[in-house]
């Protein structure tokens, strides 16, 4: 026997979007027949209905809430519903705009029985705190109508289920309203009637589709559906319930939509390296924020302080009335040590700082700084994205013996300069261009000649020296061939 589970959503609209709003009385009006569809609990509480048109709701309550029925805005709820159930469940049917079919059969071995199933299923569907009916079917047409009539039971006794469904009346099923008038016409009231025909009569007497739909409802025929994928792509976007003129209040339905990034992430084990989130102003072009990971981060709680740095400085042309949220760059979940018996020595590792740097100055402000093979000092450093990583080797330079380089320190008038074997001394402070040397110094040691740039019309011929000046400083001062002096850098 198949066993099936039917969710079923009965306020999806209400919940999803106006779970975290003011405590007042609100309702979702059909927008056809102007009949409530939806109502929180403020509003039954005075005396609302579903069913009851809005004239008479707005008589009994004068602070009512009055918010237009949106099919699409429950598909897209349902949507992320399936994505966060297939953290847990697979071989999921969505059928909008309020409902999910769940195939239960394959994920019994998995969990061990129907009861530890439903457990960890229930559990994950409460965080989502959402109301909900479910029951179990031996087939989605019997699931369904139990979910419907708010039965809330999970079974897989197919007699008791059974004996369950016939109590139902007509108007309970997926049947249309033109059949279920001919079948009460002929004193077919409750299913229980209905399969109390035999197949051949109900065949006779009615069209092919009443014979398909017992058929299905008793598991006799196959039922075809259709199971949910998980997209490739991270796109989310968020109505808000009102328009937004300050930045900082759109961190909390930011988080609403990074908590869908999270269950994204974790679902294909990887992590995100950039987002990119679209502000929809209402007087206004659209504008676009782009927040970036150097390490990669899936958590939501990280990506909202991100978020909340790189948005600190951003003022709105105009009121905003949606978000949407896009992932633009991901990549596998790695560990970023190197190795795995050190671990972490800090609070933070070298890419964490290096992200939330970025965030609060902007992804341009931060650098590295890295070695070039270039004699001159002006051109011995450059710039380079903090990503990358540094070799502390030259290129192309091949050691003259094995063994590694040592460090030793040399002494010049009580001061200590530590070096490397074969490397001459560098200051800690270059300056970005040479100085006129405008004092006088002792020179201490030297000279060191440089003689490079030939080869791109910027050559240079200078003698270096270490100096210390009359107020005790150590400087790196050179000597150009017309003897001129300039100060190139300090050392610490």
């Amino acid at each position: 026997m198949q066993l099936w589970i039917y969710l079923h959503f009965p306020s999806l609209q209400l919940d999803s979007l106006f779970s975290h709003a003011s405590p007042s009385p609100l309702v979702i009006v059909n927008g056809r027949k102007y009949l409530i569809q939806q109502a929180n609990s403020k509003a039954l509480e005075q005396g609302i209905h579903l069913g009851m048109g809005l004239g008479s709701a707005a008589a009994l309550c004068s602070d009512l809430q009055v918010h237009p029925y949106d099919e699409k805005v429950e598909e897209r709820a349902l949507l992320d519903i399936a994505q966060w159930l297939y953290v847990v469940t697979s071989d999921i049917v969505l059928l909008p705009p309020n409902g999910v079919l769940l195939k239960a059969t394959n994920m019994l071995t998995l969990y061990g029985g129907l009861t530890p199933y439903w457990e960890r299923l229930s559990q994950h569907i409460n965080a989502l705190k959402l109301t909900y009916h479910f029951s179990t079917g031996f087939s989605p047409f019997s699931a369904i109508l139990l979910a419907k009539s708010a039965t809330n039971i999970i079974s897989d006794d197919k007699e008791d289920l059974q004996k369950r469904l016939e109590t139902h009346p007509l108007e309970a099923t997926e049947l249309d309203a033109k059949q279920v008038g001919q079948l009460q016409r002929v004193g077919i009231h409750t299913i229980s009637d209905l399969l109390a025909l035999p197949m051949r009569e109900i065949a006779r007497r009615f069209n092919i589709d009443l014979v398909n739909y017992v058929g299905r409802l008793l598991g006799q025929f196959k039922h075809p559906v259709t199971f949910y994928h998980p997209p490739e792509k991270f796109s989310s976007y968020l109505e808000l319930l009102f328009d937004i003129e300050n930045v900082q209040w759109l961190e909390k339905p930011l988080t609403i939509l990074l908590n869908k990034l999270e269950a994204f992430l974790i679902l294909r084990n990887q992590v995100g390296y950039e987002l990119t989130l679209t502000l929809h102003q209402r007087d206004s072009e659209d504008s676009q924020v782009i927040f970036t990971s150097a390490c990669g981060d899936y958590l939501a709680s990280k990506w909202l302080t991100l978020c909340r740095l790189s948005m600190e400085a951003l003022a709105l042309d105009s009121a905003v009335h949606g978000l949407t949220l896009n992932l633009t760059r991901s990549g596998e979940l790695e560990s970023n040590s190197e190795d795995m018996f050190v671990g972490r020595k800090g609070q933070q590792s070298e890419l964490e700082l290096i992200t939330l740097l970025q965030a609060k100055l902007g992804r341009k402000r931060v650098c590295k700084v890295k070695k070039v093979d270039d004699p001159r000092p002006e051109k011995a450093l450059c710039l380079c994205a903090p990503s990358e990583k540094l070799s502390h080797k030259s290129k192309g330079v091949k050691p003259q013996s094995p063994e590694p380089t040592l460090d030793h320190t040399q002494q010049i008038d009580g001061l200590e300069f530590k070096q490397q074997t074969n490397q001459p001394l560098r200051p800690s402070v270059l300056f970005p261009k040479p100085q006129p040397l405008n004092e006088k110094v002792d020179i201490v040691l030297g000279p060191e000649r440089i003689v490079s740039g030939w080869w791109d019309d910027n050559n240079i011929t200078r003698d270096y020296f270490i100096a210390r000046s009359s107020s005790g400083q150590w400087l790196w001062v050179f000597r150009t061939l017309e003897q001129q002096w300039f100060i190139h850098g300090q050392f610490s």
